[in-house]
């Protein structure tokens, strides 16, 4: 397996969980403001078995239900951005994806438009039950449930997505609740997700900037651009910065770096050779042939940076993962094995048929992807995956389990890494719980 060298401090926090009796459940009791603090305090159940199994398995539906709605708003966000992109550099010429672009943004601006209308109505006084400004009592309920905690910046991203409207007017009223309130625990992430991939929200509200409402006009007010690819960017706090190493920014690609003048032969390291690389694992042809990872891989669109105190940063996922899924490839610049200068990011690169014969480093501290960021784990989510494709060989992350959104996606570095290191992931069968004295203190 290829070795990490980095190593984040993991720390996950042990907690012991207190064994309930089966036939009690924790009820919060309304306590006055002097008994405030006091532990909760076990009352007898009253709900059958079957009950709370019930309860159980509906929480569980709801959940899953919300999570694919939220996975699927952030795919609808995302390609309304490519397209987009398309079209401002004039590439976009098959009739389907134009009509699509604007069928969307023309659903959003009626939403926007029926609730701007409200507004003004509300601030008349001319709204009444029987008002007919929105398409049902429904929609008019929820979105002013909306109002009540999401921004309208985020209401309006949001207005964007096709599944977010579909939410709105057909899911049952506890999950578009719950749905509500994973949009404003994840206000930060939809914001930067879309700003970051250039989202026109804006251009829906254009029509009503003579209007003095001030949410309108706070909304069409100059915001700053997040230059730059979107994996430039991490998520700290509801804030945003640049991650940088050795006081240097930490720049996106999407391909090795090669440098014939790092190497002695001049030869790029990565070259497929057939007798020691082996068959493609695409089409299993033993010589050279013309396959490559095409497309985007969905690690590469649907994951963001994140930090994660004290580890760092971190990766976190905006979909859901299978288990076995090519997530992406790990990049950066390719250095002889001899490379000292990179103790953070460095990962050994060997073809699958040879183990322990590395050709190169693989160097991500300056220039790389998303993959770099991800925090070991012994108990990880992820591994790297050796890989013949094409005329090349490459080291992948692939998918060891499903991974749901907002999960945290993690690797594991090594055995030979936690070498007087001490790893911190809380795992039971961590590297470091075999670890001397000695050693943890080196």
């Amino acid at each position: 397996m290829a070795e990490k060298r980095r190593a984040p401090d993991d720390r996950v926090e042990d907690l012991t969980e207190r064994h309930e009796p089966k036939n009690f459940k924790k009820v919060r009791l309304q306590l006055t403001r002097h008994h405030e603090g006091l532990p909760e305090k076990d009352i007898p159940a009253t709900d059958t078995d079957d009950e709370l199994s019930e309860r159980t398995l509906r929480t569980m539906h709801v959940k899953e239900r919300v999570h694919d709605i939220l996975a699927a708003m952030y795919y609808d966000i995302h390609q309304l951005c490519c397209i987009r992109n398309d079209l401002m550099k004039n590439r976009v010429r098959r009739f389907p994806e134009l009509e699509f672009y604007k069928g969307e943004h023309q659903e959003a601006a009626a939403l926007i438009d029926r609730t701007i209308r409200r507004a003004q109505l509300a601030k008349v006084g001319q709204t009444s039950s029987d008002d007919l400004t929105y398409s049902s009592k429904q929609e008019a309920h929820r979105v002013g449930q909306s109002f009540r905690r999401l921004s309208f910046l985020l209401f309006a991203i949001c207005a964007l997505s096709e599944a977010f409207r579909l939410a709105l007017c057909k899911e049952d009223q506890l999950v578009w609740q719950v749905l509500v309130h994973k949009i404003a625990e994840n206000s930060a992430s939809i914001a930067t997700f879309a700003r970051s991939r250039g989202l026109d929200w804006q251009g829906l509200l254009l029509k009503h900037a003579d209007k003095e409402i001030p949410w309108v006009q706070q909304v069409l007010s100059p915001i700053s651009d997040l230059a730059g690819h979107f994996h430039e960017w991490v998520i700290t706090n509801d804030s945003l910065r640049k991650p940088r190493y050795e006081r240097h920014r930490q720049i996106n690609i999407d391909h090795n770096l090669f440098n014939p003048s790092y190497f002695k032969d001049k030869k790029d390291p990565t070259i497929r050779v057939p007798d020691r690389d082996g068959r493609c694992d695409l089409c299993y042809a033993e010589q050279k042939c013309g396959c490559r990872i095409s497309g985007t891989p969905r690690g590469a669109c649907f994951v963001e940076l994140v930090d994660y105190p004290p580890r760092g940063i971190g990766v976190r996922a905006l979909t859901r993962f299978k288990k076995g899924e090519i997530l992406d490839q790990y990049f950066g610049e390719l250095r002889p094995v001899d490379y000292q200068d990179d103790h953070a990011y460095a990962l050994l690169h060997e073809s699958k048929m040879v183990e322990g014969s590395p050709l190169a480093l693989i160097s991500a501290k300056r220039y790389g992807n998303w993959t770099r960021f991800l925090n070991h784990s012994c108990k990880p989510s992820t591994m790297f995956l050796k890989m013949t494709v094409g005329k090349r060989i490459t080291v992948a992350v692939q998918a060891v389990r499903d991974i749901d959104i907002f999960e945290e996606i993690t690797i594991d570095y090594g055995k030979g890494y936690w070498k007087n290191r001490v790893c911190l992931c809380g795992e039971p069968d961590c590297h470091s719980q075999g670890a001397t004295k000695e050693e943890t203190e080196t």
